[in-house]
């Protein structure tokens, strides 16, 4: 019977491996933690001003990951300005990418530092500066500086116990003997390491146990590579399990770094044998033997630099694709209806389709106002509708300035000139009517309140041209009960307030609500007149705006 492997592996072995692993996790928290306190809000505004282009998200994303040594946490920021409107979804994903790329940083440090020093006189002077800056410290940011400086100490540690925990151990045993060679091994170890990653939620140490591992003879190059392949595809699970539940463009984000992460490790397992060739050449070109370690590190960022180039040429088509994935209903609601780009040589149906999509604009300023005319108003619902509306009128008035390129008739000039009309008078009714719903007026004369609240809804319903009942004459007759419940509010508040039966704040919040929403009704129906003249004969005179001039 052959002897088991596993016998020979050396008694102190789980428990140096344990303590290495948990100095290491502990030094990378601290180092992350301490190293985003002490910056403040300075990696954010560098996140955000640095991104106008895809040059310079790959750079800011790559600079500020090795700088905190958290890719997630650079992930996460993204998602935020995403969604913010302070990123584009376009420039976000190069973001990403260089916070992949910046995450390689973390091998070289090990590689680099971790098994070409004494580690004591490294190491703990760190810890020993850190500390006390930690403790005497009066400042937030010190005391992070000093959390950083232990962090970092601690981490090249645990960096040190792995290695006792690994000397020796790679002339008793190797992964080899455990998988077997060839594609399906490769496969194996790039499942091990994905599933290690998975587990730890940490790709950096598992990289270090795996250049330690490499460094002290436990596997081959060749496996070491093949599961850091592994890592890269398990740190897509921490951006998936945060995108859960979040909004679209987090989805989006995450979906990013997924493809972003296969598709590189697809290449470099199919690449593998050619790569460490590639870089045993560099060995031998520059004359300097390279250790494991290295050759490991080198790897790592070896493949995430040719993931980088894969996603030049597949940008723009990944950019659309995620664009059309994950839509919300904010999103859905505010995709324009009959704005087709493809009949815009023809004027007239261009002015057609406008037309349409400035009463479903309409439809949606009129339930904009319905709602907040409500006893209780959802607020946030109205602020989603507003939002909805503005997004809608971006999208119309590029398409105005489309149709305005090519060379037309006066009356087109003088359709189009309405259109834009009729957006701005919905804008602002629906501006006025989140201003007025945001007051909350309570008490006072419940009766008149109740009375106008009713008046204002059966204007938005009169308001809605999409309606088969809807009448002109019924949305002018619905504008004047309007107006009478608006003065008779407002007269029986300043009689309750001046016979101090309303308090005068209460009071005053009604009035300026009460206006608020008389001036959106007004807004609305000077709104439906324009529309309305945009489906009529050209001879016919403009409507006129002239109303009475809004009570403040």
């Amino acid at each position: 019977m052959a002897a088991d492997p596993l016998a020979a592996l050396p008694e102190g072995l789980p428990g140096g491996l344990l303590g290495g692993v948990g100095l290491f996790l502990l030094g990378m928290h601290l180092l992350t933690e301490g190293l985003k306190l002490a910056a403040g809000r300075a990696l954010e505004d560098l996140l955000e001003d640095w991104t106008s282009s895809r040059l310079r998200g790959l750079c800011t994303g790559f600079l500020i990951t090795s700088l905190v040594q958290s890719s997630t946490a650079v992930t996460i920021a993204t998602i935020g300005f995403v969604n913010s409107g302070l990123l584009t979804l376009r420039n976000s994903l190069w973001v990403i990418y260089g916070s992949n790329l910046g995450s390689t940083m973390n091998a070289w440090l090990v590689a680099a530092l971790g098994f070409n020093f004494k580690i004591d006189a490294l190491a703990l002077p760190f810890i020993g500066m850190g500390t006390i800056l930690m403790l005497v410290a009066r400042g937030i940011r010190s005391r992070a500086l000093g959390q950083a400086l232990a962090g970092f100490g601690i981490l090249f540690l645990g960096i040190d116990v792995l290695k006792d925990a690994f000397s020796g151990l790679g002339e008793q045993a190797a992964l080899e003997s455990f998988v077997r060679p060839g594609i399906s091994g490769y496969l194996i170890l790039v499942g091990i390491g994905t599933l290690i990653t998975v587990l730890m939620q940490t790709s950096g140490a598992v990289i270090a146990l795996i250049i330690t591992a490499a460094q002290g003879g436990l596997m081959s190059i060749e496996a070491a590579c093949a599961m850091v392949i592994g890592t890269n595809i398990g740190t897509t699970s921490t951006a998936i399990l945060a995108a859960l539940s979040a909004t679209a463009n987090a989805r989006r984000v995450a979906a990013a770094h997924m493809i972003f992460n296969i598709v590189t490790g697809l290449v470099a397992l199919i690449l593998l044998p050619l790569l460490i060739t590639f870089l045993s050449e560099i060995q031998t070109f520059t004359a300097q033997p390279f250790t494991p370690a290295v050759m490991v590190a080198a790897f790592h960022s070896t493949f995430n630099l040719l993931g980088v180039a894969l996603m030049v040429p597949l940008d723009p088509w990944l950019t659309r694709a995620l664009a059309q994935r994950f839509r919300s209903h904010h999103e859905e609601a505010s995709k324009p209806r009959y704005l087709d780009r493809n009949i815009l040589s023809v004027p007239d149906l261009a002015l057609r389709a406008l037309r349409l999509e400035l009463a479903h604009t309409q439809s949606l300023a009129a339930a904009c106002l319905h709602q907040a005319a409500l006893p209780h108003p959802d607020t946030a619902l109205i602020a989603r509708q507003r939002d909805t509306l503005n997004t809608l009128s971006r999208a119309v008035t590029d398409y105005i300035h489309h149709i305005s390129a090519a060379t037309l008739p006066a009356t087109l000039v003088e359709a189009l000139a309405r259109s834009l009309r009729v957006l701005r008078y919905q804008q602002t009714a629906c501006d006025l009517a989140q201003h007025g719903a945001a007051l909350a007026a309570e008490g006072g004369c419940a009766a008149e309140a109740q009375h106008f609240q009713e008046a204002l809804q059966a204007l938005c319903l009169a308001c809605d041209g999409n309606r088969d009942d809807f009448s002109r004459t019924g949305m002018e007759m619905a504008l004047e009960a309007t107006e009478a419940r608006y003065a008779t509010l407002k007269e029986a508040l300043l009689v309750a307030g001046a016979a101090g039966q309303l308090d005068i704040r209460a009071m005053e919040n009604w009035l300026q609500q009460g206006s608020h929403y008389r001036r959106a009704a007004e807004q609305l129906v000077k709104a439906q007149r324009h529309l309305l003249s945009l489906e009529i004969p050209d001879h016919l005179p403009l409507p006129e705006d002239g109303l009475a001039t809004p009570d403040n």
